[in-house]
């Protein structure tokens, strides 16, 4: 009983990693500011394994009653050699989401030399309007919200972390979350006293 226990939690902790994952994430992961502050969240990815960045079309939420997006930087140097004629990019601020897309013209090869972990793509900068918490997060749309674009034009899978601000009298209480891997672990882990008692049941 013992080992059919373990062999399922096996394959329910394989089947739950993805095969390779970067990560996208928010940073600073969380701020606290005072009413007024200006602010700003860079863009990264890591985890890449012999990947690159070429594109993306992402799309960030936020809550504008908290805070104000006033602008975009796109971190160029990761993807061209001249901003001009190397890559197409765009941003744009609609009430409370940030929308952004790059597509870069350059080789894949060209980009592996320009590119250490983790690379940033853009930053944005937030004016903090009143007292309140503000998450500021990934949308999940695959195409258009959380789509980032590795070697041969191929879409790289992806895990999100976003971040948290704390303006004036809001706190930010947000910890992260265990990835599924880890929360299969600590799974695994309570199932080991588990098994051994079902395996002295067996023997007795």
């Amino acid at each position: 009983m013992s080992k059919f226990l373990m062999s399922v939690l096996l394959a329910l902790l394989l089947a739950a990693v993805p095969a390779k994952a970067a990560m996208i994430y928010l940073s600073p992961a969380q701020q606290q500011v005072a009413v007024a502050d200006t602010l700003s969240l860079d863009v990264f990815v890591s985890g890449l394994a012999g990947e690159i960045v070429s594109g993306w079309d992402l799309n960030l939420l936020f809550d504008n009653n908290i805070l104000q997006a006033t602008d975009v930087f796109f971190d160029l140097a990761n993807f061209t050699e001249d901003p001009i004629l190397d890559a197409i990019y765009d941003a744009t601020i609609t009430g409370g989401e940030i929308s952004s897309f790059l597509v870069s013209f350059l080789t894949d090869a060209e980009l592996a030399l320009k590119q250490t972990e983790p690379v940033r793509l853009f930053s944005i900068s937030f004016l903090a309007l009143t007292d309140g918490v503000s998450l500021v997060n990934f949308g999940t749309d695959p195409d258009f919200a959380l789509n980032v674009v590795g070697r041969d034009g191929v879409s790289l899978d992806l895990v999100a972390r976003g971040a948290c601000i704390g303006v004036g009298q809001g706190q930010c209480v947000v910890t992260d979350v265990p990835a599924p891997a880890t929360l299969w672990l600590f799974a695994l882990a309570a199932m080991l006293p588990l098994s051994r008692r079902f395996r002295l049941t067996g023997n007795s």
